[in-house]
């Protein structure tokens, strides 16, 4: 396996277990119960395990092709911190005390700093991924 490859199924896998960490959280056998059974067609993970995917279930329709938009909130000191992946893969986003940093999903590097005064209440990608709008109060 080369390292692209190798760097494509582990994000891949971050992005299964980012989806559905929840589910997954309080019952394991969810992974083949209804994880891998909703994840996109496009999913390393559902080509890799597709053949563990519980018999007894199955969907009718609207199986995604490509892995959505992903958001999370967590308290950081009575601040709230708010992350959202955007929609093509490339970027995420995180608020911080100072603004908002945008980031490399697989790295981690800061690619970019927006600079305001402000706690962020929600952030979102537009659906090419190319804006990111904010709502925050001051």
């Amino acid at each position: 396996m080369d390292v692209n490859s190798l760097l494509t199924t582990a994000t891949d896998c971050l992005r299964f277990v980012t989806e559905f960490f929840e589910v997954i959280s309080q019952s394991a056998p969810h992974i083949y119960h209804s994880a891998l059974l909703l994840a996109p067609q496009s999913s390393i993970i559902r080509e890799l395990y597709s053949q563990k995917i519980s018999p007894v279930r199955r969907i009718v329709t609207g199986v995604p092709t490509s892995w959505d938009s992903c958001t999370a909130s967590t308290g950081v000191e009575t601040k709230d911190c708010h992350a959202v992946w955007s929609p093509c893969g490339e970027f995420i986003a995180a608020s911080t005390v100072n603004g908002i940093e945008i980031r490399d999903p697989n790295t981690l590097e800061r690619l970019s700093v927006l600079r305001f005064y402000g706690t962020v209440k929600s952030l979102a990608f537009s659906p090419n991924g190319h804006l990111l709008a904010c709502t925050y109060r001051l």
